[in-house]
């Protein structure tokens, strides 16, 4: 089965210090080389991949962001990139046109309680940020990544949005521990909230939570089926990011490192290595929902067509992909 997804770590360095990730800890800081990711896209795409996520850190303070995204839109690629906004404003006209799925991380309706879990002072980025974006052809979602302590939060968030017609996602804080350590009820507001116009919240992933997260007996998990993940260093971890107990060097093409053996037995071993037990990581379940024939694809496929319809029917959006 092809890839979906082309999860593309262009840089580690971040300057944020988000206290539910530890991405901006590692060190070597490395940025990716230009002609090694112009070289990948263009194998994921012969590989089937059509959607690539340009991440990082924060994907902003790579500075060949711009001509990555003009490369991915010449492929075909729908693009998207989540930022914290603090260097946005200098890149927006250069971005203009060229990001499908822009996401401005805003996680509370205070700058005190933003700040706090952002560790940076990015409240004020994001909200001067939006017009920015608009005036330049750019369309951002606000990503609100709930948690407990910030779920009370959302109706200030959600004014934000609706002042300017722009879509909110609902996006769960995930363990990579194991367990879901959010609490049902917080669960259940942000499932209130959700019934709200031009706001989207994967159901799938609250109903994966109820049910334990992935099983290893009985897995769920597709992440190495259904996505591809490079890192700065020009190589796939395997089988995530959050668990890469394995890599491959992309030597020579990226196609070529698709086939090797250790990429076949880590497909084997999606969702069975004993880590996978709980697991419920957002970003490798959205694809992997694609590859299944459950409740879960459909809760997944409804929540993206209420997506698109609101943001480019109701919203009246510019159109740009069809987003499943």
């Amino acid at each position: 089965m092809k890839p979906l997804l082309l999860h593309y770590y262009i840089t580690n360095r971040c300057n944020s210090r988000c206290s539910f990730c530890g991405i901006w800890k590692e060190q070597p800081k490395v940025d990716a080389k230009a002609d090694d990711v112009l070289a990948n896209l263009q194998s994921a795409r012969k590989a089937g991949c059509r959607f690539v996520d340009f991440t990082g850190g924060e994907p902003l303070l790579h500075p060949r962001l711009a001509m990555f995204l003009h490369e991915a839109k010449k492929h075909g690629f729908i693009t998207s990139i989540t930022t914290n906004c603090l260097t946005f404003k200098d890149h927006a006209k250069e971005l203009s046109g060229l990001v499908d799925l822009l996401h401005f991380s805003l996680d509370a309706d205070t700058e005190a309680l933003h700040n706090e879990i952002r560790g940076s002072n990015s409240y004020s980025s994001v909200l001067e940020s939006i017009p920015s974006a608009l005036a330049n052809n750019l369309v951002p979602d606000l990503l609100f990544t709930y948690d407990d302590r910030n779920i009370d939060s959302f109706d200030g968030v959600y004014d934000i949005a609706r002042r300017n017609r722009l879509m909110v996602i609902l996006d769960p804080v995930f363990n990579i521990e194991g367990p879901d350590l959010v609490l049902q009820r917080t669960h259940q507001k942000a499932l209130l909230y959700a019934k709200r116009a031009g706001v989207y919240l994967n159901k799938a992933h609250i109903s994966l939570r109820k049910q334990g997260g992935n099983h290893v007996l009985k897995p769920l998990c597709r992440a190495v089926t259904s996505s591809v993940v490079v890192l700065p260093d020009n190589r796939i971890a395997l089988p995530c990011f959050h668990r890469a107990v394995d890599s491959l060097p992309i030597k020579g093409s990226l196609s070529d490192a698709l086939t090797r053996q250790r990429r076949i037995e880590a497909m084997a071993l999606q969702g069975r290595y004993p880590f996978c037990e709980g697991c419920h990581i957002n970003c490798y379940f959205d694809p992997s929902y694609q590859q299944l024939r459950s409740i879960l694809l459909f809760q997944s496929m409804y929540a993206k067509a209420s997506y698109a319809f609101t943001k480019y029917i109701l919203y009246k959006k510019p159109w740009s992909h069809v987003l499943f």
